[in-house]
Parts: structure tokens; C-alpha cells; sequence
């Protein structure tokens, strides 16, 4: 429905057109009325109509000049002239103000409803191509950042496009550059994503930057973000970087890591691309969210993962023996050694699964079953530390196990030892060397050490000041200290006098001095 607008400052005839008109069957809407041109101007300064029916000879403004005021105010507004045969130079006045419609008063309903029709099939096409001309416009900007990206995408990857290309798109796109040198940045968000998260970081990036620095096209391949600006420096545009990086991580919980290529050419792109994905390969030995640059790569110098030469048996005695400094100091040498070479990181994956493999076969089976089917977590960690700290947690797990193991071991071995001593004090001859030897079966150098790292002191020292020890039980328990028996009885044999002398260096007192001094605090 259109809405109309009625003017004439005759009621009747405003009032019987208002009646008589089939104002539906001509797809109208009578809007308003007014008796006067002022009224009718205000009236269409408040809600403007689609169709004014005016009379021309009105008191005040008149309908020419109601005509051209609105005229000027919304040419878009169609007319419907009603004028006597005296008033013909109003209506061609009225003409020049694109008015097609006019009636020669007495114009009955049916001439006033074929000027309505016919004003609403000029409306309706003139919407209808309007219509179209939207769905165009729409259309082309919905394909246009479609085309634009598919260009980049295949321009920088795709050989066959030359220069001349460059400059035949670079036209129907729009690109307005003044610049000789850009730049290619690759982004890829960490970890696993949805896609709403990589086109998310797409539309950031290319906003946040574009307020700073010209983005001429953006696009994505597989995985990775592709924009290209004109150049500016590496730290100004890791600074921008940077911040973006925090508001996204705000809002989607996520890291991105980019690469940036050197500056180049329009005939540098695929060099520059290429360069930028190279820098991309490293980030297996970064952390999330790092920003790689050409210059962070450099050369390796060409090492390979046959020119490493480890047998790890170093690693595997340092944790079997429960030696964990020993196993951590290897594990820093070998994955420092790995780092520096930049290998890979399929080639990395393949010798530290060979160097985990190695270390849980050092477990005990049914541990080691378990870490075997551990297996599958290399299969997920895409960082370098990630490998490195699953491994360093494995083989602490397996050090510390051999650790205990060994160090119970030994403390039952020394309880042996102590038990042994203990039953055999009388024995003269007794060593630790004969323990050793026909109680242990072990090394007795071997054993001494143990024995010191377990009790603090050297067996020699042990034993003495158990003999003393049990030399002062006897001595307090009898009535009559005979010297010689204690002697004998704690493994001095039948040199009571070197007992006395070791008995008072040990005591500050002769055995007899001793037995008087318990004699004494009892009395």
C-alpha cells in the first residue's frame, strides 16, 4: 500500500474525493487530507506521502508552490494535479517539477483511480528495480572479500599468476597502495580450535591492524590466517600483535601464534609466503603464543638426526642407581643438544619416543606396561617442551622408584650388618670385611661406603663404640669387675690391657675408675 495525501480547499470536493475513490483497489492508503497548501506542506514535513493530490488555485501557498517546496524537499514524491482550464500555467509550472498526472477539474473517481494506478506501476517498478539493485549490491559485497581472499590464496601459491595479474585484480578489487614493500603474516591458533575461533582471530587481526597499518587482502589456508600489509618494522607490529594477542585470550581463552616474513615486492609474494611458513615449522620448539620472525630462525647449520649419537646408557645406570642429579644433568644435555639443532619435529618425536622407549623399560613390568601404553600422548603434543617435560616427569617417576627401592635395599643389607655385629661382638676377628665376605657376598668396599652413607660413620668407629657400650652394660651389672673377662666377653680377646686403654679414651675412665663411679652415685 502506498499512502496518499489529499489537498483542496474546497470540502466538498475534498470530502467526496475522500468518499468515492477506490483508494484498496489502487494498492493506496488515504494518509491525510488538508484544506490549504501550508497544511498539506507541513503535513508532508511530519510523515512524508508516496502520492499528493493537490488542487492548484488554493488561498496562501498554492499548489504550484506546494509543489515546489516538496519538490525541493523530496523529489522522490509523485503528484496528482487537479486544475481548471484557467489555471493551465500553474500546470506547466507544475510540469517542470516532474508532475506526469494532470486533471482538469470536474474530474469524476475513475480518472482520479487510472492516475493512481498508474503512478503505482511506476512505483512498483521503479521499487521492484530498486529491489534488485539491493540484492546486487549485496550480493557482490558478499562475494567481492570472497574473491579478494581466493586471489591472495591463489596468488601466493599458485605459479601461473604474473605481475600484470596482480595489477589487473589489484584494479577491480580497489587496492589503493602507494607503498613498494609488504609484508606476508601467518597466524594459526594454538591447540585444538573451532572454526569460529580461527575466523574470529581472522576478522580481529585484519580490524585491529587496519586502524594502524594498510590490510590489503587477508585470506585462509587450511589452518592458517594469511594477511598482507605494507611494510612496517618487526617491533612495532609484534607491539600491535601483542595486544591483540590479550584481547582475543580474553575472549575465546585461546593463544595464536605468527609468523612474520621480511619485506618484499608484489613479485616476492610466494618467497615471502614460503619464508613465513618456515618460520611456522619452529613452533614446535616455542610456547604458544610466540611471534616467529625470519631473523628467530636462522640456519641450524644443516644437522640431522643421524648425527646424533646417543646410546643413553649413561641415562639408563643414573636411573637405575636412583641417581637422580645424574639423570637430570643428562636429560638437560641431550634435549639442549636436540634444541640448538632445530631438527624437525618429526625427526625429534621419532628419538625422544626411542629415548622414552629406553627409559620405561627400566620400570618394573607392570609400571612399565603402564607407561607403555603412555605411548599415544606423543601423538598430541605438538611443542617441543611438551615433549620434554612429559619425558623429564617419566624419568623422575622411574629414578625415584629405583631410588627407594635401592635405599630400602641398602638399609636392610646394614641391618644385616648391625644384627650380625651385634650377635657376634665376643668375636675378636670380626671386620667388616669378613662380613662381607661370608655373610653378604658383597664388595667390602663397597659395604663400607653403604655403610657410612646409611649410619653416618665408618664401620671401624661403629664398631668400637658398640664394644664400649656393651663393655659398660657388663661392667655396671657385676659386683666385681675382672677386666680381662669384660675384655674377652666384648671382642678384645685376651688383651685386657689394650681394652683398658681404648676403654679410657672412649669413657675419660679406667674400667675400675668407672665401676667406682657407679659405685659411688649409688651409695
Amino acid at each position: 500500500m502506498y499512502d496518499v495525501l489529499l489537498v483542496d480547499d474546497e470540502v466538498n470536493i475534498l470530502e467526496g474525493i475522500a468518499a468515492l475513490v477506490n483508494w484498496t483497489a489502487c494498492k493506496t492508503s488515504l494518509q491525510a487530507k488538508a484544506s490549504n497548501g501550508q497544511m498539506a506542506f507541513d503535513l508532508i514535513k511530519q510523515s512524508p506521502p508516496d502520492i499528493v493530490i493537490t488542487d492548484i488555485k488554493m488561498p496562501g501557498m498554492n499548489g504550484v508552490e506546494l509543489i515546489q517546496q516538496v519538490y525541493s524537499l523530496n523529489p522522490e514524491i509523485r503528484f496528482i494535479v487537479l486544475s481548471g482550464y484557467d489555471e493551465f500555467e500553474f500546470a506547466k509550472t507544475a510540469m517542470e517539477c516532474n508532475v506526469k498526472h494532470y486533471l482538469l477539474k470536474p474530474s469524476n473517481e475513475k480518472k482520479i483511480e487510472a492516475a493512481l494506478r498508474e503512478i503505482v506501476g511506476d512505483l512498483d517498478e521503479k521499487n521492484q528495480k530498486q529491489a534488485f539493485l539491493e540484492r546486487m549490491r549485496s550480493h557482490l559485497q558478499k562475494v567481492m572479500p570472497k574473491a579478494k581472499e581466493q586471489f591472495l590464496k591463489d596468488y601466493i601459491t599458485n605459479k601461473s599468476y604474473s605481475i600484470q595479474d596482480w595489477e589487473n585484480y589489484s584494479q577491480m578489487f580497489g587496492l589503493q597502495t602507494t607503498s613498494k614493500l609488504f609484508r606476508l603474516l601467518v597466524l594459526v591458533v594454538d591447540g585444538k580450535h573451532e572454526y569460529e575461533q580461527q575466523f574470529a582471530l581472522k576478522e580481529m587481526v585484519t580490524g585491529q591492524l587496519g586502524e594502524v597499518q594498510s590490510v590489503l587482502m587477508s585470506t585462509t589456508i587450511g589452518e592458517r590466517i594469511v594477511l598482507m600489509l605494507e611494510d612496517i618494522s618487526v617491533e612495532e607490529l609484534s607491539h600491535h600483535l601483542k595486544e591483540i594477542k590479550k584481547s582475543y585470550t580474553s575472549f575465546y581463552q585461546k593463544t595464536f601464534t605468527t609468523a612474520i616474513s621480511n619485506p618484499g615486492s608484489i613479485s616476492e609474494l610466494r618467497m615471502l609466503y614460503n619464508e613465513a611458513i618456515n618460520c611456522l615449522t619452529q613452533r614446535f620448539y616455542l610456547a604458544d603464543g610466540s611471534i616467529i620472525t625470519v631473523q628467530d630462525v636462522g640456519n641450524p647449520g644443516g644437522a640431522r638426526f643421524k648425527d646424533l649419537q646417543y646410546d643413553h646408557e649413561d641415562l639408563l645406570l643414573a636411573v637405575r642407581s636412583g641417581n637422580a642429579e645424574a639423570m637430570r644433568r643428562y636429560l638437560s644435555d641431550f634435549f639442549e643438544d636436540i634444541h640448538s639443532r632445530k631438527l624437525e619435529a618429526r625427526l625429534v618425536k621419532s628419538h625422544c619416543l626411542e629415548l622414552y622407549m629406553s627409559i620405561i623399560r627400566q620400570a618394573e613390568k607392570q609400571a612399565m606396561d603402564h607407561y607403555f601404553q603412555q605411548i599415544v600422548f606423543f601423538q598430541q603434543y605438538n611443542h617441543f617442551l611438551e615433549i620434554k617435560q612429559y619425558i623429564m616427569e617419566i624419568a623422575e617417576e622411574i629414578t625415584a622408584h629405583h631410588y627407594e627401592r635401592t635405599k630400602q635395599t641398602q638399609t636392610n643389607i646394614i641391618t644385616r650388618v648391625i644384627e650380625y655385629v651385634e650377635n657376634n661382638l665376643a668375636e675378636q676377628e670380626l671386620s667388616l670385611s669378613k662380613i662381607a665376605a661370608d655373610v653378604l657376598y658383597m664388595n667390602p668396599d663397597y659395604l663400607g661406603k653403604l655403610f657410612k652413607k646409611e649410619k653416618g660413620e665408618r664401620f671401624s668407629n661403629f664398631l668400637v663404640n658398640l664394644r664400649i657400650d656393651a663393655a659398660k652394660e657388663l661392667i655396671e651389672e657385676t659386683d666385681h669387675v675382672k677386666v680381662f673377662e669384660v675384655a674377652e666377653a666384648v671382642g678384645f680377646g685376651n688383651n685386657p690391657r689394650y681394652f683398658g686403654q681404648v676403654f679410657k679414651k672412649y669413657t675419660g675412665m679406667t674400667p675400675t675408675e668407672f665401676k667406682t663411679n657407679i659405685v659411688e652415685k649409688q651409695g
